[in-house]
């Protein structure tokens, strides 16, 4: 696994996206129209596959064999990516009504975690008796754990970055993208983190 690799698509991928919401937002209030649907809507799903571009250059490393390539033509057989990206979309508007998690340095990891489970489900479907896609306390607790020190990374940075966009673009009101964008990039290892638990199971 090339983590520079993997840091440098991420890093693309987050800024596209993030810039395309930045974008979108910036349009819909110079015509006046509600910006709603782009926030709750639009917004979430180019989120959602940004997060699944940065899943597919992950999820290689529970099986040295399986490329990003091949996670792709895993999620087009028998049309599976629209079914991970609804079961995807369906989550986070559940998780926007459970308090804490409803936070997205609880819940961008809970859905990457939740992509990585049900791809490895679909991948080993004949072992999945024998498999466990519940992790163990400690791997929980080590979730946890780095997920705190995501969110205290993000909220002392987002605020400054926010602030130069803000001066940048003429703007207001983009640290809520910011910090998303930031915890994007930060819940690599959370994803690393669950593909060592899944992979320990293959040994």
């Amino acid at each position: 696994m090339n983590l520079l690799w993997i840091m440098s698509i991420t890093g693309l991928s987050v800024i596209a996206g993030t810039s395309a919401c930045f974008w979108l937002l910036s349009k819909a209030r110079e015509v006046n129209t509600t910006s709603w649907v782009l926030q709750r809507v639009i917004c979430p799903i180019i989120r959602l596959m940004v997060l699944m571009v940065i899943v597919s250059l992950v999820y290689p490393t529970v099986d040295e064999n399986i490329s990003s390539l091949d996670f792709w033509r895993l999620l087009s057989h028998s049309g599976q990516f629209s079914d991970l990206l609804n079961i995807l979309f369906l989550a986070s508007l559940l998780l926007g009504f459970i308090p804490i998690i409803n936070h997205p340095v609880f819940a961008l990891p809970a859905q990457a975690c939740l992509a990585i489970a049900l791809v490895f489900q679909w991948q080993y479907t004949a072992l999945v008796d024998s498999l466990s896609l519940f992790p163990t306390v400690a791997v929980i607790l080590k979730i946890c754990g780095y997920m705190m020190v995501a969110y205290l990374i993000t909220r002392e940075s987002s605020i400054h970055i926010s602030r130069w966009i803000n001066q940048k673009l003429v703007i207001s009101g983009s640290i809520q993208l910011v910090s998303e964008a930031i915890f994007l990039v930060l819940q690599i290892p959370v994803m690393l983190i669950y593909c060592g638990f899944l992979k320990q199971q293959l040994v």
